[in-house]
């Protein structure tokens, strides 16, 4: 009876002890998870359907209006803006590779970036809303890609140049 008593006691204080050491550990890692802000990496596709996208200057370039999923690779390819017009009336779309905008976020609000003029944004192919294109047609892919992938060149290329001049 003693040895039970014995053995009860020091599972007993064992079982406390790790209670306590865990309530320290987890009371820390509460401590430090408060004191960080933490963003997420990963969003439903409908949260990020609303978002605005400005471009370097933080000027609003347009609405993310729907995004255009690559299902071979499950990666989002496109992201379809829409610039202009009022409540959706009048609008152009563009056809924006996904890879071209940069996730940001302020105190209050969420949004794309990107590094493109609102003038060259609205020279660059787009669609009317009723009217998408055919993203399985590899040459409108191909024209789209290079477009943004020219404009941010060029865009580099004038940002390398004025960082070079300072």
């Amino acid at each position: 009876m003693k040895r039970l008593l014995a053995s009860f006691l020091m599972s007993s204080l064992a079982a406390g002890w790790a209670t306590t050491a865990w309530s320290a550990d987890n009371a820390t890692t509460n401590d430090a998870q408060k004191s960080k802000v933490l963003v997420a990496t990963a969003f439903r596709a409908s949260a990020l359907t609303r978002l605005n996208v400005r471009n370097m200057q933080g000027e609003k370039l347009g609405t993310v209006n729907d995004l255009v999923v690559d299902v071979r690779t499950g990666k989002v390819a496109y992201a379809a803006l829409s610039v202009g017009g009022l409540l959706s009336v009048g609008n152009k779309m563009f056809a924006v590779p996904f890879g071209e905008l940069k996730f940001d976020h302020g105190m209050d609000e969420m949004f794309f970036v990107l590094n493109l003029s609102k003038e060259k944004l609205e020279a660059a192919p787009g669609f009317d809303q009723s009217d998408w294109p055919n993203f399985a047609d590899p040459h409108w892919s191909e024209r789209i890609d290079k477009y943004y992938r020219e404009a941010r060149a060029k865009a580099e290329a004038r940002t390398s140049t004025t960082r070079s001049v300072e």
